[in-house]
């Protein structure tokens, strides 16, 4: 099988390249000249490195050419945050990261692909009903750019889809964590830092997270899989604020730090039952707990 890859130089095609590989595939991967593939390096055999954007329509052509799945992970930022990038420069935003992905999309019709799987953001729901269940059926009105973004190109994979050009599947995560190939642009990085350190840290802030390791294995489940055709699915495990992940660390250090802050409440909880059915087993807490224990190992 082989399989076309947008984004798969970043934190989440890190993990995304280890897995795939324990199947039988070989990986065309799509990626810019100021790439880094240092830490591809090990399965380099077995992939086949396309330089361009999502906006050059002859390179896309040639990415795609033979595919029988592709899997568009790719968001164009130049270092910013999601966010941040979406409101810098919209008109640039729009062009690299919609019209390239609405591009991507009529090359995989053009290369005759068999699959489509998107990686959206649970950051199209935006404005959440208090009295309608956060499921993948939920209104979407996007309260920034980054989630605007992701709502359209959903649409337009459903058009796609809907068209019989090919199946789709498509996945909204909340914040991924794990350890990231470039380790200080981890989750919770600073923080667990500077609690190994001794240091006094202030926090606040928290937000819905899941462990790369259960995105990656969605993502797995869904590769060729015919009960997907057509579908959303959440991929949620749980809601942490940064107070408790301080505590956390400094319990596994230990640490003399003092940790001043206030926690914050979740307001909402986001529904997974459809990615449960699909076969993800999520990592819970005790995950959590095995992530933070090997961060401070390697800080």
């Amino acid at each position: 099988m082989k399989i076309a890859i947008t984004g798969l130089t970043g934190f989440l095609g890190h993990y995304v390249a280890k897995k795939l590989f324990e199947r039988d595939v070989h990986i065309q991967a799509l990626i810019r000249d100021s790439s880094n593939v240092l830490h591809l390096q090990d399965y380099q055999k077995k992939i086949t490195f396309h330089k361009g954007d999502l906006t050059d329509k002859e390179t896309l052509k040639k990415f795609v050419q033979g595919a029988d799945v592709v899997i568009h992970m790719a968001y164009e930022r130049q270092g910013a945050t999601f966010h941040e990038a979406a409101n810098k420069d919209i008109k640039r935003f729009v062009e690299a990261n919609l019209l390239g992905s609405i591009e991507l999309l009529d090359a995989a019709k053009q290369g005759g692909i068999k699959q489509f799987i998107f990686i959206s953001s649970c950051a199209v729901y935006g404005r959440i009903y208090p009295n309608i269940k956060l499921d993948e059926l939920h209104p979407l009105m996007p309260d920034s750019n980054y989630g605007a973004y992701k709502v359209s190109v959903e649409a337009f994979c459903h058009s796609y889809y809907l068209s019989k050009a090919f199946d789709i599947a498509i996945f909204r995560p909340v914040g991924i964590y794990g350890l990231n190939p470039h380790l200080a642009h981890s989750a919770w990085y600073n923080i667990v830092k500077d609690i190994k350190h001794g240091g006094n840290v202030e926090v606040s802030d928290g937000g819905k997270v899941v462990n790369v390791e259960d995105v990656v294995r969605a993502i797995d489940l869904a590769i060729d899989n015919k009960e997907t055709a057509g579908k959303i699915y959440n991929l949620a495990d749980f809601y942490v604020d940064n107070m408790s992940i301080a505590r956390m660390a400094k319990e596994m250090c230990p640490s003399q730090s003092n940790i001043s802050g206030t926690p914050k409440q979740a307001i909402n909880t986001i529904d997974n039952t459809q990615s449960r059915a699909l076969g993800v087993r999520y990592a819970g807490i005790e995950g959590l707990k095995r992530y933070i224990r090997e961060l401070i190992s390697r800080i």
